[in-house]
């Protein structure tokens, strides 16, 4: 992306030095840089993308920033806790089921999805990062639960390198656990999944 700069403005941007001069020819490596400085010619330089797993983020207007057009982006935290989900009116939503009985006593509908009692929840980042850290640590342990199931079964002795392994494991899914439910924030909690420190295989 290119933006065209006079007097302390952008006059106008483009992909493409074609589109920024379409009455211009231009080597396949575009213009020199004599031409670029002579017309204010300028790259695009990108401002601050957060992570897209905790941030939405979305592209804004390019502006100068000391004096060198930047493309904009507005970095929005994603929800960190649970919320019940709301309609637009503030109204507590429900999980639907189908009901096929339903009669709305006109005898012109049958059938009918209607609320349950269970709240809808919108889910926050601690939720999925905790499920995250606990499919992990289930994924670690699964290819040894047979030795555990032996010994409970035959009473075979689980080697002693598995028995540390398995309670490593067990001990940084339950450390990991704690520092997601503890973390402040996005960038706390994007800092503890940073630092996963799980035992070799």
């Amino acid at each position: 992306m290119f933006a065209i700069v006079k007097d302390g403005a952008i006059t106008k941007t483009g992909t493409s030095f074609r589109q920024l001069f379409p009455n211009t020819s231009f080597p396949a490596n575009g213009p020199n840089s004599a031409f670029r400085s002579e017309n204010g010619v300028m790259e695009v330089v990108n401002a601050e993308q957060k992570d897209r797993v905790y941030y939405y983020v979305t592209q804004g207007d390019i502006v100068l920033v000391d004096g060198v057009p930047t493309q904009q982006y507005t970095n929005t935290a994603k929800r960190l806790v649970d919320e019940d989900a709301k309609d637009s009116d503030g109204n507590q939503l429900y999980v639907q089921v189908y009901d096929p009985d339903f009669d709305n006593g006109e005898g012109n509908e049958k059938g009918k999805m209607v609320n349950t009692s269970e709240k809808q929840i919108n889910q926050g980042l601690k939720t999925s990062m905790t499920s995250q850290v606990k499919t992990t640590a289930n994924r670690m342990l699964a290819k040894t639960d047979w030795m555990v199931i032996r010994k409970a079964e035959r009473d075979v002795a689980i080697p002693s390198a598995t028995v540390t392994y398995r309670a490593a494991v067990i001990t940084e899914c339950a450390r990991l656990e704690t520092a997601i439910t503890n973390a402040s924030d996005v960038d706390a909690l994007a800092a503890v999944m940073s630092a996963q420190n799980w035992p070799a295989e």
